[in-house]
C-alpha cells in the first residue's frame, strides 16, 4: 500500500441520513446491486475469493485465538436439503414447524453433538454470511449455548435459507457452518468497512458499518477527533497490510480477488484499544456489498479510485 495516502474525516450529518431513508429506502447512502444499465463496463463480482473459511486464519490471529478455538461442522448434503425445507417455512414464522422438529432434533443435533461450548457462547458463521436474522431463544440474546440454539437460529434465518438454497441448485450442496467463541464487545457500531480498488487493492474509503446511526465516537472532544480518527485509519492500515500479504498470486481465487476489488470489516475495541478483522466481502457497484455513508455511483470516482486521498466518513 502506497505510504503517501493523505486520510481526510468527513462527517455527514446525521439529519440527512434520516431523512434520505426516512421512508425505509435509501437513495444517499448504502446502495449496492446496481443494474448494468447504471455501470454498464462492469459486471458482477464473484464471492468465491472472499469466503469466510479462506480468511479464518487471518481473522483467528487478529482475534489472538489459537487455531482450535474455531470448530467446524460439515452438514452432508442430506443435512443441508433438511435444514433448507425446514427453513423455508421456518424463515417466515420464526419458530421450528412440527413436521420437521422430529428430524431435526434426530439428524442435526447429531451433528452438533461435538461442539464445546465456552460460557460465553458461541458465535455461528456461514461462508458467506452469518444467520444474524434467525431467531433467538430469548430475545437479543446474540451468543449460542446450546445445540437446541443453534438450529432455531440456522433454520429461521431467511440469510442462511438463501444460501442453502443456491448451494443445493448448484450442486455444491455439503456445507461447513464455523462456530468462534462469542465477544460481546464485537457489535456493528463498532466496526468500520474500508473499501478497496480493483487492481491494487488499495484503500479508496472508509465508512463506519452501521451507517444508519450516529457514530458511537461522536462524543469525543473536538481537540481529540482527529487523534481517535488517525488511531483507527492506522489499525485499519495495519490489518490491510495482514491480508495484503496473505495473499497468495500463485492462486487463482487470490488474482480474482485483487483483480475485482475487495471490501473488509475492521472491528475496533476502544476500551482495549484493538483491532480486530471481522470478514472480507465482495465489493463494487454491481455486488450486494452496501456502500455504508458512500454511494456506489455517486462516488465511483473515489471508491474506484488510486487511494491517494481517502475519505474516512462517520455521521452524527
Amino acid at each position: 500500500m502506497s505510504s503517501s495516502q493523505v486520510m481526510s474525516l468527513v462527517k455527514i450529518n446525521f439529519d440527512d441520513v434520516l431523512n434520505d431513508s426516512r421512508d425505509g429506502v435509501s437513495t444517499r447512502f448504502n446502495t449496492c446491486f446496481h443494474p448494468m444499465s447504471h455501470i454498464p463496463d462492469l459486471s458482477r463480482p464473484s464471492e468465491a475469493p472472499t469466503s469466510f473459511s479462506r480468511w479464518l486464519p487471518l481473522i483467528m490471529r487478529t482475534r489472538h485465538l489459537k487455531p482450535e478455538a474455531a470448530q467446524i461442522i460439515r452438514f452432508t448434503p442430506a443435512q443441508v436439503k433438511l435444514i433448507a425445507q425446514a427453513s423455508h417455512c421456518s424463515a417466515t414464522t420464526g419458530e421450528i414447524t412440527q413436521a420437521h422438529e422430529e428430524d431435526l432434533r434426530a439428524e442435526i443435533l447429531t451433528a452438533l453433538s461435538s461442539l464445546k461450548f465456552p460460557p460465553e457462547g458461541l458465535f455461528m458463521r456461514l461462508d458467506r454470511v452469518s444467520p444474524k436474522d434467525g431467531t433467538s431463544t430469548v430475545p437479543g440474546k446474540l451468543p449460542l449455548h446450546s445445540e437446541f440454539e443453534i438450529i432455531l437460529r440456522l433454520i429461521t434465518s431467511q440469510r442462511s435459507h438463501d444460501v442453502m438454497m443456491n448451494r443445493l441448485e448448484s450442486g455444491e450442496s455439503a456445507i461447513g457452518v464455523t462456530f468462534l467463541p462469542f465477544n460481546d464487545r464485537m457489535e456493528s457500531r463498532r466496526e468500520y468497512r474500508s473499501y478497496c480498488a480493483p487492481g491494487s487493492g488499495v484503500i479508496t474509503a472508509v465508512s463506519q458499518y452501521c451507517w444508519h446511526k450516529p457514530w458511537l465516537l461522536a462524543g469525543t472532544q473536538p481537540q481529540n477527533l482527529m487523534e481517535v480518527v488517525g488511531r483507527i485509519w492506522q489499525g485499519i492500515r495495519d490489518i490491510h497490510r495482514q491480508i495484503m500479504r496473505e495473499l497468495d498470486l500463485t492462486e487463482k481465487l487470490d488474482c480474482l480477488l485483487l483483480k475485482q476489488g475487495f471490501s473488509f470489516d475492521v472491528f475496533y475495541d476502544e476500551g482495549k484499544d484493538a483491532f480486530q478483522l471481522v470478514e472480507l466481502n465482495v465489493s463494487g457497484a454491481r455486488s450486494g456489498c452496501g456502500s455504508c455513508l458512500f454511494h456506489w455511483i455517486n462516488d465511483f470516482d473515489l471508491l474506484y479510485g488510486d487511494g491517494k486521498n481517502v475519505q474516512f466518513r462517520v455521521a452524527f
